[in-house]
């Protein structure tokens, strides 16, 4: 493994922990036209309050990996995430990455984010550096749609290729972002934050699909790079698996970012559309 002897995780063994993170959540989601993360919209679901949106919360789970392995992760590793339970407003986050195994393949971590009351919101996993993986075709460009599809199987079935979205976020707006996340990690100087990033696949769906309250449930993704603020992301994808699950529908796509370089690819996976 490249420079493991210098690195800060040099002398971890599988068992050891990185030093845990608290984090006071934020709803930085509550104007993004999805009702869910809305007092009123998320309580028709039975929620106690508007959800922290999911991919914030992949930036707190990202949180010690990224302090331990610094930016070489943002461009050679992989995570994961999987929400478990609701995230609110003001609830004080605990971040936890254990080393799980290190060997000739690298370091895995498994990653928790818990709750005051210590329920397990959100479950991960990273390794770096990541792992060799075979070529499989990226999602085509599209033009956004002028009138998005409906949020059904058939409509994604019948059209499954996102449209092509392309975003940029100054210097100052990366700056609000990381405050707001309270995610001042020196590996993100002049950086956009992987949570802003992830949170393009969110628009993209949004940009394309006429969804109504509708959930992130879990991502896999691949980091391939990084980009400094202010440049052009593009942002592409496609719906690569539709099913259902306790009368919830759900789609898994694929989304890959790139900006002068690749930037991420990941397997977004979400409720598109709710049990009545």
């Amino acid at each position: 493994m490249a420079n493991e002897q210098t690195h800060p995780c040099a002398d971890l063994a599988p068992g050891d922990t990185l030093p845990s993170w608290s984090v006071t959540a934020v709803n930085d989601a509550r104007d993004s036209g999805n009702p869910i993360h809305e007092d009123d919209g998320a309580q028709r679901y039975g929620f106690g309050a508007g959800l922290v949106a999911g991919v914030t919360t992949f930036g707190y789970l990202l949180h010690p990996v990224v302090a331990a392995l610094g930016s070489d992760f943002l461009r050679d590793g992989t995570s994961s995430i999987r929400l478990r339970s609701p995230v609110y407003a003001g609830e004080v986050l605990t971040v936890t990455a254990r080393l799980a195994a290190r060997d000739a393949g690298g370091l895995q971590f498994e990653l928790e984010v818990r709750n005051p009351q210590q329920a397990l919101c959100a479950v991960g996993a990273a390794q770096w550096p990541a792992p060799v993986l075979a070529g499989t075709p990226l999602p085509p460009n599209a033009p956004l749609p002028s009138t998005r599809r409906a949020a059904t199987p058939e409509a994604l079935r019948a059209a499954p290729v996102l449209g092509t979205l392309q975003v940029t976020q100054s210097a100052e707006e990366a700056r609000q972002f990381a405050d707001a996340a309270a995610d001042k990690l020196d590996a993100y100087a002049g950086l956009v934050h992987p949570a802003w990033l992830l949170r393009q696949a969110n628009i993209l769906v949004d940009r394309s699909v006429a969804v109504g309250a509708w959930v992130h449930t879990a991502s896999e993704v691949q980091h391939l790079g990084t980009a400094q603020a202010g440049e052009t992301v593009t942002v592409r994808g496609q719906v690569v698996a539709l099913f259902e699950r306790k009368g919830h529908d759900y789609a898994d796509i694929d989304v890959f970012i790139e900006a002068r370089q690749p930037l991420m690819r990941v397997r977004h996976t979400a409720i598109f559309r709710m049990a009545s």
